[in-house]
């Protein structure tokens, strides 16, 4: 019998609870070390996942440049902006209410150092990867280069392999490792219940953020919004289900099609690129926990200025991000380092609570498309005689040229 992510994070974080409550301090060091190596190892990938997935996502845009998937990409970052400072207003507001103690994870009691130190550098910091993967996606688009292109679409491919096959497995065994520290440091039911309390606060606000996107977009495409989220419903089952936007593309485009007023041509190019450009919930999940574990592990909010700068370099991030679950946390890891100074307690906390609502955010990820899709068809979707008329391919081509 195989068992999805979540039981085995869950599981992952039991038994890390009952080490750190009943074991004995060898045990305790060998969580520590285990958390120590592990978390040296995601953060040596990091760098690598962002110039991996930023790069060859703007490699394979080279045969749809132009204008339509220009304001494509547009809207999903404008969108994605706009979700995480209502996300963070919501967490500034709402989260000191949570009776959080300054510093209550690690201030506490004092536990055995690890067995061993290894310092595993990553290759390049996270805005030279950034910048990188920037320069090289362009110059790949620049010309004809399908060399450079195809290189980077594969070593993209490499990355995502890793992800799946190393990454993903041992992130239970790296939670189990972090909550045995927490739990042996006696802050163990506090994290808890600020967890449970922001776990609602972030699908709240999910389900709020759906509600304003579907609204402003039925009163710009002048249609009627209920009717593409009830066409959408499926997907956010699929979604929450499978939670990978890459999967329930499939799914989402099926439904996008059957809207009476949306051109299917349109559909078919906005669906599978908002699936990969557009994760508005999981940004906001990103946005809210940064907030709270900073308060949590550091005893005071991050300045405002901070989080601004942490909330537009995550937009660019997210365009990025992998399809599989857990992505978009482990491509934002670079900037919770280097913009908010997280560490692997911390990191390990954001990984903790945002896998445990990965469903919830992709399924926002993924219903929010449809609301995208209503604003694009309204500005590049041909209309004659009154009724919507299915725009030929050559069409859609001589609007990305």
């Amino acid at each position: 019998m195989k068992f999805g992510l979540i039981p085995k994070l869950l599981l992952g974080l039991g038994i890390g609870i009952l080490i750190g409550i009943f074991g004995p301090d060898w045990m305790i060091r060998f969580t520590e070390t285990g958390s120590m190596l592990l978390g040296n190892l995601i953060k040596f990938f990091i760098p690598l996942i962002i110039f991996a997935f930023v790069a060859a996502s703007i490699a394979e845009f080279e045969t749809k440049a132009g204008k339509l998937l220009s304001f494509t990409i547009g809207i999903s970052y404008l969108d994605t902006i706009i979700a995480c400072g209502l996300a963070a207003a919501a967490a500034y507001l709402i989260i000191p209410n949570f009776a959080i103690q300054a510093g209550q994870v690690v201030e506490s009691i004092a536990i055995g150092a690890p067995f061993v130190t290894l310092d595993i550098p990553p290759l390049m910091n996270i805005i030279s990867a950034l910048v990188l993967a920037i320069i090289i996606g362009m110059a790949s688009t620049w010309g004809k280069a399908p060399i450079l292109s195809g290189a980077v679409i594969e070593f993209r491919n490499v990355v995502e392999r890793v992800i799946q096959k190393f990454i993903i497995p041992v992130l239970p065994i790296f939670i189990a490792c972090i909550f045995a520290g927490i739990a042996a440091k006696g802050a163990l039911f506090g994290t808890i219940s600020v967890f449970g309390k922001m776990l609602v606060l972030i699908v709240i606000m999910q389900v709020i953020w759906l509600i304003i996107e579907y609204t402003l977009a039925g009163m710009i495409s002048k249609q009627n919004p209920l009717v593409v989220f009830k066409a959408m419903l499926p997907a956010y089952f699929t979604a929450f289900g499978t939670m990978s936007s890459a999967v329930t593309m499939p799914v989402s485009l099926r439904q996008a099609r059957t809207i009476p007023f949306i051109n299917k041509k349109i559909a078919d190019f906005v669906m599978p690129l908002t699936a990969n450009v557009h994760l508005s919930g999981a940004a906001m999940t990103l946005t809210i926990s940064a907030i709270t574990v900073t308060l949590l592990t550091g005893g005071e909010l991050p300045p405002v200025g901070l989080i601004i700068s942490f909330i537009l370099i995550l937009g660019v991030i997210e365009v990025g991000a992998v399809g599989v679950p857990g992505g978009s946390a482990l491509a934002a890891i670079g900037i919770l380092q280097s913009t908010l100074g997280f560490g692997d307690e911390a990191i390990g906390l954001m990984l903790a609570l945002f896998m445990i609502q990965d469903s919830f955010g992709t399924a926002t990820n993924i219903t929010g498309d449809g609301s995208i899709l209503m604003i694009i068809n309204r500005f590049f979707g041909k209309e004659k005689n009154g009724s919507q008329e299915s725009t030929s391919s050559t069409d859609i081509e001589s609007e990305t040229v």
